[in-house]
């Protein structure tokens, strides 16, 4: 079955102090590492990049050349409605993947993973088991230790059947629930099933400032040169 991808690259930076997508990663910008991994991949056949309205001109011309058609849609005020446009932007009525664009290291391997394991589904999502010890503080004291058996890490892609991911994102608009950070999340508020399947450490979320230094030594350590 046909499958796209949608890309979320909407972040204000606000908290980062700059817009994290737009970033050099040893020498290629962050969005256009993540974007060439989903459009050099087989089974996809289109990629659509959500970003802020005053930044779509220069996305198009860090993503130009990209092996699979790209297309630039502006996102929306929170990350929910980036993707909910996104969504309106895929063409057919087959698979998509929803993935951050601040994940530039997201592998082939990992993306065929996810896909496989959607299955008849209603969602996949790749996790990590939680392995550290938990505490639940509030006001600088612990109130509890949270047991870690059944808790896992969330990562994407996440992969949806398009039609299923737009009703639930449609039902979600219509509760008033309008700033989720988790597709699957809204997936599960609809009723849905979701599928986990294995994450992948490297899978990381740029986030602060110290995480472009850890995707960088990554990165060189899996090329074996900047």
């Amino acid at each position: 079955m046909a499958a796209s991808a949608v890309i979320v690259a909407g972040g204000s930076g606000t908290r980062f102090g700059r817009k994290k997508q737009f970033l050099d990663l040893c020498g290629v910008p962050l969005i256009r590492r993540t974007v060439d991994a989903f459009a050099s991949h087989d089974a996809l056949d289109a990629v659509i990049v959500t970003v802020p309205r005053e930044d779509m001109d220069l996305t198009r011309r860090m993503l130009a050349g990209a092996a699979s058609p790209v297309h630039i849609v502006q996102g929306g005020r929170t990350r929910q409605e980036s993707v909910y446009n996104g969504l309106l932007n895929v063409e057919g009525a087959g698979l998509v993947l929803v993935h951050d664009a601040v994940r530039p290291l997201v592998t082939g391997e990992l993306i065929s993973r996810v896909l496989e394991g959607l299955g008849e589904g209603d969602a996949c999502i790749p996790a990590l088991a939680v392995s550290g010890t938990l505490k639940e503080v509030r006001d600088g004291v612990v109130i509890r230790t949270v047991p870690r058996s059944n808790l896992f890490e969330v990562q994407t892609p996440q992969a949806f059947p398009l039609l299923k991911i737009l009703e639930a994102h449609t039902l979600a608009r219509q509760r008033g629930v309008l700033d989720a950070t988790d597709d699957s999340a809204v997936m599960e508020q609809a009723g849905g099933r979701v599928r986990v399947v294995e994450g992948d450490p490297f899978n990381i979320k740029i986030t602060v400032e110290k995480d472009l230094e850890i995707a960088e030594a990554m990165l060189t350590c899996r090329t074996g040169s900047v």
